[in-house]
């Protein structure tokens, strides 16, 4: 039995979630019988796990700790909104969840987890072994945030020359350039923080490395740091979990409330705001304060329809101070590099065939289609 055979024990989904009624997979999301062993979920992207309620009663669903936490306090939100359900929620306390350095055992299929880094805060790679062969499974990752510079040692150390890579390809279909680090954005803030009194900035309220920047550079400046309570409830959590002094906000951190406006005005802030009527409520308290948007741009493009709630919500002057969660072409050339694979197999991209760029007898031992 080859190691395609054998991987269909193990299924990593990561579906568009805009187009999910599309995916069915028989004894996986479909029927009525189970047939898959397990479902390993990378991180807590939409994308990458919005289909967990369509997971056959049966089938474990394996996730990261911290991700399974933080998913949780954001499902929390979504049904305090009435967007979903209950039963949504309760699902939620079936994952099966997974520490570093652990390693999982499906039958005869060991799995690794290697933690990456990603604009989601806990991201894993899976490294699968079985049969003597090995299968990397890399989600989503890039080497230019916060922890970004563990990425390739990790995989030197761990996981080394492989049978298979999958491997994401998000950015290869968008400009070829050196991505911004995040701390070259905190810095960038840190300038715009001092030349405005009041701020307003967009980013993924689980976008964690993309808010420490913006914290410590707002309190850099002398700016107060102001977020809504759901908001602060997952950098409470974060600062609970995490050793590291970029992620400590207890202590740093206001929830917005109407009795804090004065002092807001007096001191000056850095506020995080959403696409709703509160956000808008207090912009229209501070109509001198500037605007950042510190997500993918292409959100913003009258195209993508599901999205003109963000366009009618973004002012036309906005800032855009943003760096993307994905791995640029020289940082997914050296992944290949570093793994070797006898096969690669591209996703999460528009154009996988800006792999056969990379492929040299360094990169793949075999012609791969």
């Amino acid at each position: 039995m080859n190691l395609g055979d054998r991987f269909k024990s193990v299924t990593c989904v990561s579906p568009d979630s805009n187009k999910s009624n599309e995916i069915k997979i028989e004894g996986l999301n479909s029927g009525l019988k189970p047939s898959y062993d397990a479902v390993f979920v990378t991180h807590y992207h939409g994308d990458h796990i919005g289909l967990y309620n369509q997971i056959l009663d049966g089938i474990p669903i394996y996730v990261g700790e911290i991700s399974s936490h933080i998913y949780t306090i954001l499902q929390n939100r979504l049904l305090r909104a009435k967007i979903i359900t209950e039963d949504d929620v309760k699902l939620i306390d079936k994952f099966v969840t997974f520490k570093i350095p652990e390693k999982i055992t499906i039958k005869d299929m060991v799995i690794t987890p290697i933690q990456v880094d990603h604009s989601a805060f806990d991201a894993h790679m899976f490294l699968i072994e079985c049969d003597g062969k090995k299968l990397l499974h890399t989600g989503d990752f890039r080497t230019h945030g916060q922890r970004g510079k563990a990425v390739i040692p990790a995989l030197e150390k761990f996981v080394g020359p492989v049978d298979c890579l999958i491997c994401e390809g998000t950015t290869l279909s968008r400009k070829r350039e050196q991505p911004m680090t995040e701390f070259e954005l905190q810095k960038k803030a840190e300038q715009i923080f001092k030349e405005n009194k009041y701020s307003f900035v967009m980013c993924s309220s689980t976008n964690i490395d993309r808010i420490a920047a913006i914290h410590k550079a707002a309190l850099s400046t002398g700016r107060l740091f102001v977020c809504d309570e759901y908001q602060k409830e997952i950098l409470m959590y974060v600062d609970s979990i995490s050793k590291s002094s970029l992620y400590k906000f207890q202590g740093k951190v206001l929830s917005y409330a109407d009795n804090i406006l004065e002092l807001m005005k007096k001191k000056g802030f850095v506020m995080l705001v959403r696409a709703n009527w509160g956000s808008k409520e207090v912009m229209n308290h501070f109509t001198e304060g500037i605007f950042i948007y510190s997500q993918w741009e292409g959100y913003l493009d009258k195209d993508f329809k599901e999205y003109k709630y963000l366009q009618d919500f973004v002012p036309k002057d906005y800032i855009y101070l943003h760096t993307s969660g994905h791995a640029d072409f020289e940082s997914i050339k050296h992944v290949c590099q570093v793994v070797s694979p006898k096969l690669l197999i591209p996703i999460h991209g528009e154009k996988p065939e800006i792999f056969k760029e990379m492929r040299t007898r360094k990169l793949c031992n075999q012609t791969n289609k």
